[in-house]
């Protein structure tokens, strides 16, 4: 676990039974061009190409969909940030853990896409490059979009971690 520097949220590597270092090598697809879709698709997941059905998969879009087609990006990232907040941990996908994964590792290990691919291999998550990346340009472009990660992969809204971690 990792205590930030108010002392005060400790980032464990494990979220209510979901382990952060498993099933989280994304297809990249980001949340905000995932949505446009949606939209653009009148909500038919059906017509979205396979990248951007693996986030909606990710996000259990399904939960929330009509709220997402009418919503304004403001209200959409809201929605989504309560979706997160409301949802079981071992129900969301790659997509979605990634952003959690770059804030853990910014957090403990330093910000920055370098460290979070010397975390991939260190801690063997996968011994890809392209996974690597993968894992930092989706949830670090996601964890942005939120307004909930800095461009660097570092926390911006520790509240909703906070949140997140204690599972409300």
């Amino acid at each position: 676990m990792h205590v930030n520097s108010t002392s005060t949220i400790l980032l464990p590597n494990n979220i209510n039974g979901r382990d952060i270092h498993s099933n989280i090598i994304p297809t990249v697809s980001n949340l905000k061009n995932m949505i446009t879709k949606l939209q653009e698709a009148n909500g038919n997941r059906d017509q979205l190409k396979p990248w951007d059905k693996r986030s909606y998969d990710a996000y259990n879009i399904d939960e929330i969909k009509p709220y997402l087609l009418e919503g304004t990006v403001q209200e959409n990232i809201d929605l989504i940030k309560k979706h997160i907040l409301r949802s079981n941990i071992k129900d969301l996908g790659p997509n979605c853990i990634d952003m959690y994964l770059v804030a853990y590792v910014a957090e403990t290990h330093g910000p920055g896409k370098d460290e979070l691919i010397n975390y991939v291999f260190n801690h063997e998550i996968s011994d890809k490059t392209n996974s690597a990346q993968a894992i930092w340009q989706v949830g670090r472009g996601d964890g942005v979009f939120l307004g909930i990660l800095h461009n660097d992969g570092s926390i911006a809204d520790w509240n909703f971690f906070a949140s997140w971690i204690k599972g409300h």
